[in-house]
Order: C-alpha cells, then structure tokens, then sequence
C-alpha cells in the first residue's frame, strides 16, 4: 500500500465540488501526505482543508509573486514540498475562424504560463527538499484533433512538451515530471457536456475498456506518480487515462456538429462557448 506518510503535497486547481485536484488531495491524505490545497476561490479550499487535515492557501496560477508566496507559505510552514500537482485549467471551445485574442489568452495564461510558472517554482522547491514528484493534469484532446478544440489542446499540448523539457532540466536535481492525459471524465468543467442526449453512450462504444473514466481513475494513477518507490524511475512520461481511448479519434456526435456549424455561421455568436470542451 502506498504510504505517504512524512510527504507534503500542493495540489493546484483543488476547488469544485468534483474536479481532478479535489479528488486528488483527499486520496493523498488518506494515504498519509500533508496536503495543502490551493485556487482562486478559497471558501471551497477552506471546507476542504478542514476536511482532510490540510492547509488552504489562495493563489492565482497565472500571477508569478502568487505562485512564489504560495511555495514560500508552504516552506515556511512545513519544511518542505515533495509532491506538486497541477490540476488547473480554462475550459475553451470554438473554430479557429472565429476566433479573437480574448478567447484565447485566458487559456493560455493559465494553462501554459501558469503551468511554466508552477513547473519552476514548486520545482526549485522540490529539489530543495531533495526531490519528489510534479504532476500535471493534460487531456486527451493533446493526443487526437477534432473541431473546436483548437485553443485548449493546444494550452494542452504544449505544457506537455514542457514537461518534458522540465524533466531534463530537473532530473539531476531529482525531481520527477509527469503528466496525466484523461479522457472525457464528468467533473464540475465538463457537466455540460454530459447534457448532451446519446453523447456518454457514444463515448462508451468509442472506449475499448466500455465505460465512463471517473476522477477516481486519475487520481490513482497521480497517487502511483507521488509514490518515489513505485514510480521513481518515471519522468517525463504523458499517462494516458482514458480507456484506450487515445488509440482512436474523439469521439463524433450530432450535436456537437450541429454546435460547432452554428458557432462557424453564426456572426452573432463568434465567442467560442465556455460550456462545451474535453476534461
């Protein structure tokens, strides 16, 4: 069993009533970590904290003097930081065609600036602690195009490639970078989605293990990558969780046909909707 007992963990991105970061705190305090859980609303980070024995702290990812508070708070408090998690994210959708600057920088800031951001400071941490494990949470639109995803796969692949880099640059300090690509999975971002009559049972037929992913499955796979004795030897790896869902193509359903033509036509509603997209 894994013990994470003597380890302190950050997990960014941990606020929701159902979301990666959440689930993934509570599953490393129930295995032993300290975990200090961090976000831009800090009344559901405080219920949290609560709960699980842990600390909140407010921080915007994208503010780089946040970021250095948050790792310096959390030093100061503990000593150390062994585990870093990153489960932040802006959900965007729309063509490419209709696309404007503002559709695009709010993903970008925190998705790829915020995640570089992260990387260093909770990384410099790390090694000075004598190393450990930092997670990011990707997707499964980084692996396989379809229309509309253009702005957020992109936010996705590219800090992937980034961790890569940054598990070169930190490997002989011996901190591990990973991240996690999930598939379609229903969580407080993506609970619209599941609205759309017909479009689980066709991800179900798409998916080769047939069912739904949940967060309990990425979170399990972010407690083996926490685990320097199972998953020491890991670095720089993109996990996919989706079923095998990444050795197909997303999956196609009328609906979102229909809402990707009608956001292609419709001059009135050029702005990408914020209600529809991956995990």
């Amino acid at each position: 069993m894994t013990d994470l007992s003597g380890k302190v963990a950050v997990v960014m991105g941990a606020s929701g009533e159902r979301s990666f970061g959440e689930n993934i705190a509570r599953l490393y305090a129930r295995h032993g970590a300290k975990v200090v859980v961090s976000a831009r609303r800090i009344e559901a980070l405080d219920a949290l904290a609560q709960e699980i024995g842990g600390l909140a702290v407010r921080c915007d990812i994208s503010d780089d003097g946040q970021l250095e508070a948050l790792a310096k708070t959390v030093l100061e408090r503990f000593g150390r930081i062994d585990i870093a998690v990153n489960s932040s994210g802006v959900l965007s959708w729309g063509p490419i065609a209709k696309l404007r600057p503002e559709d695009i920088l709010p993903t970008m800031n925190v998705s790829v600036m915020g995640s570089l951001l992260f990387f260093k400071h909770m990384g410099n941490a790390i090694a000075r602690s004598g190393g450990g494990s930092v997670i990011t949470i990707s997707s499964q639109t980084a692996q396989i195009p379809a229309p509309g995803y253009a702005v957020y796969a992109t936010a996705r692949a590219g800090i992937d490639f980034a961790m890569r880099v940054a598990a070169c640059e930190y490997g002989p300090r011996k901190v591990r970078f990973n991240s996690i690509a999930a598939g379609l999975v229903r969580t407080d971002m993506t609970q619209d989605l599941f609205q759309i009559p017909g479009l689980e049972d066709a991800f179900i037929a798409a998916t080769p293990l047939r069912r739904m992913g949940t967060p309990e499955d990425v979170s399990r796979v972010a407690l083996w990558l926490a685990d320097d004795a199972a998953s020491g030897f890991v670095t720089g790896e993109q996990i996919s969780v989706s079923g095998g869902g990444q050795h197909g193509r997303l999956v196609e359903h009328p609906t979102l046909n229909a809402m990707f033509q009608q956001a292609l036509g419709d001059e009135d509603a050029a702005a990408p909707s914020a209600s529809a997209g991956p995990s």
